[in-house]
């Protein structure tokens, strides 16, 4: 789950950059930067062009990792799968047990309106 979570976030950030031009600034240590902004207001720095990862072949994982997320996938389809079955489940359970309190209430309303038919003394 965490390398997951992380493989996602860093997809998310490489996204921000596809298409943008970046700009590879030295600074006077000779430490390079890249940026999305020039280096200086007046615009130094060398323009570098982010070209995307090409999709399909080379997508950057290796095959064990891809059938582990392909498995993981698989996995987590199953547990929604069983869960949505569950969920289905309980709303069934539940529209039966209102059935049998609506059947309880009902009849203790008819036991209710025969002991005060008894008790008047008339008997239909």
């Amino acid at each position: 789950m965490k390398s997951t979570v992380i493989i996602l976030a860093i997809s998310l950030f490489q996204v921000a950059a596809i298409g943008q031009t970046m700009y590879k600034c030295p600074d006077p240590a000779g430490v390079v930067k890249f940026q999305q902004m020039p280096c200086s207001p007046t615009g130094g720095g060398e323009a570098v062009k982010v070209k995307p990862i090409p999709a399909g072949v080379g997508s950057g994982l290796s095959d064990d990792a891809k059938h582990y997320l392909d498995e993981q996938t698989a996995q987590r389809t199953e547990r929604n799968r069983l869960s949505a079955e569950e969920d289905k489940r309980q709303q069934a359970l539940n529209v039966e047990k209102a059935k049998v309190r609506a059947a309880e209430e009902q009849a203790a309303a008819q036991r209710a309106t025969a002991a005060a038919i008894w008790a008047t003394g008339r008997g239909y």
